[in-house]
């Protein structure tokens, strides 16, 4: 049993649980355009990580998923793709949904202004200059 696995049965499942949606949104992501799929992958991988050691190991060596999981937590960061691709992804997402749903002035300035916190946190990660062929 791995250090961070629950040792409590239904703290176990509801971990699992929590990793089959994010994974779910993960897979969703990757044909959707302004869904991240790294978040929820990342997500997915660390609630695996404390209910199912079986899925927290598939995840990690799946062959889309698993090289950013392990780059991001050994402090290789972002590709350049990927952070061109998250940027653009947040901002169309985000000027789409200001453009065509948003009718209150503060609520769409304060959504501008959480888009370009997510854009800053992505720019800002360490840019990992091994580009994958795959990636």
């Amino acid at each position: 049993m791995s250090d961070k696995l629950s040792r409590s049965r239904v703290l176990r499942v509801i971990y699992t649980a929590l990793g089959l949606l994010f994974l779910a949104l993960g897979f969703v992501g990757v044909g959707v355009l302004g869904i991240p799929t790294f978040d929820f992958v990342l997500l997915a991988a660390f609630f695996f990580a404390m209910g199912n050691e079986r899925l927290h190991v598939w995840v990690l060596n799946h062959r889309l998923f698993g090289p950013m999981i392990r780059d991001y937590r050994a402090g290789r960061g972002f590709t350049r793709r990927m952070k061109i691709i998250g940027v653009f992804a947040v901002t169309a997402s985000f000027a789409l949904t200001i453009s065509l749903a948003v009718r209150n002035v503060y609520l769409g300035v304060g959504m501008a202004a959480l888009a370009a916190a997510i854009c800053w946190y992505i720019l800002s990660r360490p840019t990992n200059r091994l580009e994958r062929a795959a990636a």
